[in-house]
């Protein structure tokens, strides 16, 4: 899970603008729940699935920098941990990622 937290930071700070990054741990109706939200460009509601896909962006590389391999791998091993990832976004309004997984006992060592 410390991949996962810093390739969701990472995005956040690169995207976010210089905006400030929020990250929160909580648990919720027998999940553990890690959001990273950042106050940056956002995303557009038609690239929200397609960012997850490999070699995917939802901007210019030109301008971003990136393989579009990073939310890629992220959701490989949350799904791995029988997880999920997800993104709420709008243009110009940040972008909230947020990762939940079971609190089955694997999964809350990940989170103590």
């Amino acid at each position: 899970m410390e991949q996962v937290a810093s390739s969701l930071l990472s995005n956040a700070l690169k995207y976010g603008t210089g905006h400030p990054v929020t990250l929160r741990v909580e648990r919720d109706r027998g999940r553990a729940r890690l959001s990273v939200r950042d106050e940056g460009i956002g995303i557009a509601p038609g690239s929200l699935q397609a960012i997850f896909e490999k070699f995917t962006r939802a901007v210019s590389a030109r301008h971003y920098g990136g393989l579009g391999l990073g939310l890629f791998i992220t959701r490989q091993i949350v799904e791995a941990h029988q997880g999920t990832l997800r993104a709420v976004s709008q243009p110009g309004q940040g972008a909230p990622f947020i990762v939940e997984l079971s609190e089955s006992p694997g999964n809350l060592q990940l989170w103590e």
